[in-house]
């Protein structure tokens, strides 16, 4: 039997990151035997130059990620702006989701869709950054069995994603910039441990992640209903409790550390769709209910009246997804 190594790199940075990434890239042999996918904290406006940057300063050969790409090993992908990378056994998924840590890309949507798919095969590494986008993605692939590495903090042009970081998984390694593309070269050839199984509510957020702005199954968002609102949509908000930390994630995706919520920070104009997607749903399954009640005590008109309303209202909502996709375009 063939031992299973590590060969699902996923790297986050923010401010202080294309230096990073550049010092980190030109660090890995010409033959490493994994798969990199990178996300770096960009502007919705940038000019995506970072893959051109990065394919220059090393041995691999670095492109903007495309949604359906496949996972070669010895490339690397980036994150495109104002997209989400995902990684999936299908491939690479490349999509227009909800806010994460009010980032998009956002680091832990990768890092959890990594984790929970590859598990004991993914090394997680986080570089230098603000707040604390990448500290839970951590902890999923440290949970699901991956390996986790981060920047030293007194290494870092940002300290503070490294301690964040840190303050979720304890036990990773962490290293200077210097040396640490020798260790994930190490530890992507080391026959990965066994692979534990995947927390359950692990696997739904991550399900929900790749299935952005559809609206099946949203109830089975995982967390503890809080009296907190999403500072995007004004959705509610649950509280999702991982080892020793707790995160926050609203009904259509928007998700953040404790930081990250007290630090509302969003443009108008999608803040006004998120919130208009989020009350049309409301509404839909308030008319269905009523509906049921009153069909459950024979008023059959009024109920119908009720269904038809909600029919209309999930038609109102689907164009506010299309809108929300054209936003993509």
């Amino acid at each position: 039997m063939i031992a299973t190594t590590r060969d699902v790199i996923v790297i986050g940075s923010s401010m202080g990151g294309v230096e990073a990434l550049s010092a980190l890239v030109a660090q890995f042999p010409a033959d490493l035997p994994a798969s990199v996918l990178v996300v770096q904290h960009l502007a919705e406006e940038s000019p995506g130059v970072l893959s051109e940057i990065l394919d220059r300063n090393g041995p691999l050969t670095a492109v903007t990620a495309t949604d359906g790409m496949s996972l070669e090993r010895g490339r690397i992908y980036v994150a495109p702006s104002d997209r989400h990378l995902l990684a999936t056994p299908q491939g690479i998924r490349v999509v227009f989701g909800a806010r994460e840590n009010r980032s998009r890309p956002a680091i832990d949507p990768l890092f959890r869709t990594a984790a929970v798919h590859f598990r004991n095969r993914v090394i997680g590494v986080v570089l230098t950054g603000l707040l604390g986008d990448g500290s839970a993605g951590l902890y999923a692939v440290a949970r699901c069995g991956g390996a986790a590495v981060i920047q030293s903090p007194d290494d870092a042009a940002c300290p503070e994603m490294p301690r964040r970081a840190l303050d979720r998984v304890g036990d990773a390694h962490v290293v200077a910039l210097a040396q640490m593309g020798q260790l994930i070269d190490r530890l992507s050839r080391q026959p990965a441990p066994p692979a534990p199984d995947v927390p359950e509510a692990m696997a739904i957020e991550a399900r929900l992640t790749e299935r952005v702005l559809g609206i099946d199954d949203k109830d089975e968002l995982p967390g503890k209903p809080t009296s907190f609102t999403c500072p995007e949509c004004s959705g509610a908000i649950k509280e999702i409790e991982e080892g020793s930390g707790r995160r926050y994630r609203c009904r259509v995706g928007h998700a953040y550390t404790l930081d990250d919520l007290l630090a509302e920070k969003t443009t108008a104009l999608e803040e006004t769709l998120w919130m208009a997607l989020q009350t049309l749903e409301e509404r839909a399954a308030m008319l269905s209910s009523m509906a049921r009640d009153d069909r459950s005590r024979g008023w059959m008109r009024n109920a119908e009246r009720y269904e038809t309303r909600a029919r209309e209202t999930r038609v109102h909502a689907e164009r506010l997804r299309e809108l929300l996709r054209s936003l993509a375009a």
